[in-house]
């Protein structure tokens, strides 16, 4: 999914930091993706100024971030309840609607403008058809073991 700086920074802000081992575990994998490199930091002149990022919009580049199944609904979930307490802000707008109502970055809006690069088509959460969620062990493969713990027969 092509995600500019704000896009980015909103995402980081709303990911959990509590939840199960499962989750916390894929939450942590996408904050690392999310999260900005040393050039990155660099090349957009990102700086914090008290709770808020500031940087250079005129070198804001989309970069081609992975966001997987089980992210995906954590993001989602985040944003319903950040609408459902009466505390979703506009900047969260397009990434509501694109989440949680399913919307494809539309081409010749504001947001698919700052999320695209030289016309790139956008990425699409989820497919045509309406996907179940299911269990973050069916998506994993299968839930983790303590070390040395006997495997369940």
């Amino acid at each position: 999914m092509l995600l500019n700086v704000k896009q980015r920074l909103l995402l980081l802000n709303i990911l959990p930091s509590e939840g199960t081992y499962d989750v916390l575990k894929i939450v942590r994998d996408q904050q690392a993706l999310l999260s900005f490199t040393e050039e990155e930091h660099m090349r957009f002149k990102i700086q914090r100024q008290g709770e808020m990022f500031a940087w250079d919009e005129s070198a804001d580049v989309s970069m081609e971030i992975r966001i997987g199944e089980v992210a995906a609904t954590v993001i989602k979930r985040a944003l319903r309840q950040l609408n459902e307490e009466g505390q979703l802000k506009m900047e969260f707008l397009p990434l509501y609607e694109h989440f949680v109502e399913g919307e494809d970055w539309a081409l010749d809006s504001d947001a698919a403008k700052a999320t695209s690069e030289n016309g790139a088509e956008p990425t699409p959460i989820r497919p045509d058809e309406v996907v179940e969620p299911r269990p973050t062990s069916e998506v994993i493969g299968s839930r983790p073991s303590a070390e040395g713990a006997e495997p369940k027969a």
